[in-house]
């Protein structure tokens, strides 16, 4: 592929020149890459009034900048365009000319802009983030950009023209580099189908030969600050910690690493501190000397930090971070396994850490082997490959979008299609229960449509799950539905935005619930996954509040009586909603069950991945989930000395286990992950934990094969039912621990050669295509009566 590189380089190198060469050289491995290359130095350079006043409108409008751009599309003929920072050289008409020159363009994320005029969201001491509302006046008021609140307001004025013109809008794809920044852009306005997180790589610097070397050495307790010498790096709230710290402790050495504005004022107060040193700025060899000779590294940013490459600097030395949980640090500091995280600004938790940091020297050493492992999993070919996934849809997506409709792909069937309308606006991945559904609603369709038997249009907010790919016809409704009045109103009231142009055979339902104006929407088919509300209402009534068990009581019983065909996920489920329609006297009517396929499937089954000595759990809040109840197990098991492996929770986990996580030695909490990182963890892990008392299908069990990982699950579930196809090991009770560890050593005994045999069993009995057919003979059917 031809990329077009473009990038305005910072009058200072920082974190993000050095990412892009890095991501220059990665690209450059595969692909045709040409860099177009601004420098805000050579402003710098022209000091004149002529120069300066030339300077100001250029940021507006720089046809010396468009011209060389244009220019090298004509020679070069790109199939897609990389932007970096383009501003100020590159001009905002530039901007406004890359989305209309018919090219897929991706934004690179590495800062706040533009929803920050400085790209911080910072100014005047302090975090300010009304930029994600369009509101530039904190950051003008502050003169938040080189010092100037008359340069900030023009830089201001600037991006929000750009955003009423909505050309931020017509940019194809972004790539940010943490998750913390996937989601402030989502809340800013970006569509979350058209953002990806796809965290740096990392080309290590020192050998494992030289490791190992390091690991030989008794290091005295020694912490490093290596950072830009300002106020939204921590620096003053380090060295505040730092003498709370030297009180407490009589050993301990700490250097400071680093230029800035503040530089004077640090310098002066590290000759009024104990045993800490200012060293300046370093680079190089003598950088390495710092981390070599460090025992930690300290990140205290008060700011969002976007990612903090520094971090992996200290990981590339096995060397722990202390950090501030503060933005994208928390997807790269995991707290008590690759270092400690505190509160942004909490000078007493930074104390306290580097207290145990200095005097439990093990700990220390253990958590910055974790880190480097967890550099590891960022290689070269993981970012490649992310990378090129995400290329491959904005550019396939774009030829569908944007360029002439002879070059578009088609896939109309000789006889004619059914036609089919699915609502997706009540589908909100990462924000409600719908991820796993969003998954199968995206996999069924996208195959249904392939199959040519499917003309398939959607009804999709700006924030829900959005089309899959080859979908003839988008309709996005004009707001997003995260906000929870706002999203109920849409479910009920859509169907009067699009009944004006849509006049499909039938409407879909993948979530499973029709609209209080489900006359507007005949004939409609549904999938109702499962009754867990009811269950939960049952056994759990105090989890949530009683309108909302009533609200969901009253629209399921609405979609049985209404809908015209009822789908379900596995006869567990089946089972369920017979018994509720049985429970309040709903005239009983067919329900089909299709199963679920997995997202997985196009991944090849493994045959014998390398496992790490932990398992996975994908914990939650959610009672009926019974994570509580497992970390509690863990916990007494790890008291009785047995012998366990890791287990890494991942996501939330419920409040009252808190205690137990932090004075146990073999729990690990992680946060949500990423697609990318996610499969990681299932190819590392020895087992899946799924503890669920209830489940409609239980699509992580298929994940997990499909990974290659075999799984644990609760003896008369959906789980068992679904995976009894194939294996029958793994099945526990809650009633007993004994039970669970028992089926826990069961599948970390099975050897690969049968968990290969599964997986591949599991993939024919669940494939995508299964499914569609199954939905298709429901559609046909109810097609043929009306």
């Amino acid at each position: 592929m031809k990329i077009l590189q473009i990038f305005n380089k910072y009058a200072y190198v920082g974190g993000e020149e050095i990412a892009v060469d890095q991501i220059t050289a990665e690209i450059s491995k595969v692909h045709e890459l040409r860099t177009v290359t601004f420098d805000s130095n050579e402003w710098a350079k022209a000091t004149s009034l002529a120069s300066r006043v030339q300077q100001f409108l250029s940021m507006a409008w720089n046809p010396n900048s468009i011209k060389t751009v244009r220019r090298q599309i004509k020679d070069f003929k790109p199939d897609l365009i990389l932007i970096h920072n383009i501003m100020p050289v590159g001009s905002a008409a530039l901007f406004w000319f890359l989305v209309r020159c018919e090219i897929p363009v991706i934004q690179y994320v590495h800062n706040f802009r533009p929803f920050s005029i400085n790209g911080y969201c910072w100014g005047a001491g302090k975090l300010l983030p009304q930029g994600l509302e369009k509101n530039y006046f904190p950051e003008i008021f502050a003169g938040s950009w080189q010092n100037s609140r008359i340069k900030t307001g023009w830089y201001g004025l600037l991006i929000w023209l750009l955003h009423q013109a909505d050309v931020f809008g017509k940019i194809h794809g972004w790539i940010a580099i943490s998750q913390f920044m996937q989601d402030t852009f989502i809340r800013g306005g970006i569509d979350s189908d058209r953002i990806r997180v796809i965290s740096h790589s990392w080309q290590l610097q020192c050998s494992d030969t030289d490791l190992e070397h390091l690991r030989g050495q008794s290091i005295a307790p020694s912490f490093l600050f290596l950072g830009r010498l300002t106020e939204e790096k921590g620096i003053r709230v380090l060295l505040d910690a730092w003498e709370k710290f030297t009180r407490k402790s009589k050993s301990g050495h700490l250097r400071i690493a680093g230029d800035g504005p503040l530089k004077s004022e640090i310098e002066a107060r590290c000759a009024q501190i104990e045993r800490v040193d200012f060293v300046g700025f370093q680079s190089g060899e003598a950088k390495k000397r710092l981390l070599k000779e460090c025992s930690a590294l300290i990140v205290p940013s008060v700011w969002w930090e976007p990612l903090g490459l520094v971090i992996y600097e200290a990981y590339d030395y096995a060397r722990p971070v202390l950090a501030a949980r503060s933005g994208g640090i928390v997807d790269h500091v995991i707290d008590g396994h690759s270092g400690w995280l505190h509160e942004p600004g909490d000078i007493e938790a930074l104390a306290s850490h580097l207290l145990e940091a200095a005097t439990d020297r093990d700990v220390c050493s253990n958590r910055g082997e974790n880190g480097r492992q967890l550099l590891l999993d960022r290689s070269s070919r993981v970012w490649i490959n992310d990378f090129n996934e995400f290329v491959a849809e904005i550019v396939a997506r774009s030829s569908r979008t944007n360029f002439p409709a002879a070059i578009a792909p088609s896939h109309a069937p000789s006889a004619k299609p059914l036609h089919v309308t699915a609502y997706l606006a009540d589908q909100n991945p990462g924000h409600d229960r719908s991820f796993g559904i969003s998954r199968m609603s995206l996999m069924v369709l996208e195959t249904l449509h392939e199959s040519g038997e499917v003309r398939l249009e959607t009804i999709a907010s700006k924030t829900s799950q959005q089309a899959p790919k080859g979908t003839e016809r988008e309709r996005i409704l004009p707001w997003g539905t995260r906000q929870k009045t706002i999203r109920l109103l849409t479910d009920h009231l859509h169907p009067l935005f699009v009944r004006d142009t849509l006049t499909p055979d039938l409407y879909y339902f993948p979530k499973g619930y029709l609209p209080l104006l489900s006359g507007l929407c005949e004939p409609s088919v549904v999938t109702i996954h499962d009754t867990i509300i009811q269950y939960d209402e049952d056994h759990y009534p105090k989890w949530r509040e009683p309108w909302e068990y009533a609200y969901w009581a009253m629209m399921l019983k609405h979609t049985l009586r209404r809908a015209s065909r009822v789908m379900t996920v596995s006869e567990s489920s089946k089972q369920q909603i017979t018994s509720f329609m049985r429970r309040h006297r709903i005239p009983e009517k067919e329900i089909v069950v299709t199963y679920e396929p997995c997202l997985y499937e196009s991944f090849p089954q493994p045959d014998a991945p390398m496992k790490d000595n932990y398992v996975i759990h994908l914990s939650s809040c959610e009672p009926h989930k019974r994570t509580t109840h497992l970390v509690r197990w863990w916990h007494e098991a790890e008291m009785a000395d047995r012998t366990l492996p890791t287990l890494h929770l991942i996501g939330t986990v419920p409040e009252e286990v808190a205690a137990l996580l932090a004075s146990s030695r073999s729990i690990v909490k992680r946060p949500f992950l990423e697609d990318a990182a996610l499969k990681a963890a299932y190819l590392g892990a020895r087992a899946l934990i799924l503890p669920s008392e209830i489940e409609g299908f239980g699509l992580p069990a298929l994940e997990a094969y499909y990974l290659g990982t075999p799984v644990c699950f609760v003896e008369g579930t959906s789980v068992q039912e679904v995976l009894s196809v194939a294996i029958t090991k793994g099945g526990f009770s809650l009633e007993s621990s004994e039970s669970l560890f028992d089926a826990l050593d069961e599948v970390m005994a099975m050897q690969p050669e049968e968990i290969h045999a599964c997986g591949l069993k599991l993939r024919e009995t669940y494939a995508a295509s299964k499914v569609a057919e199954r939905m298709m003979s429901v559609f046909l059917e109810l097609k043929s009566q009306t």
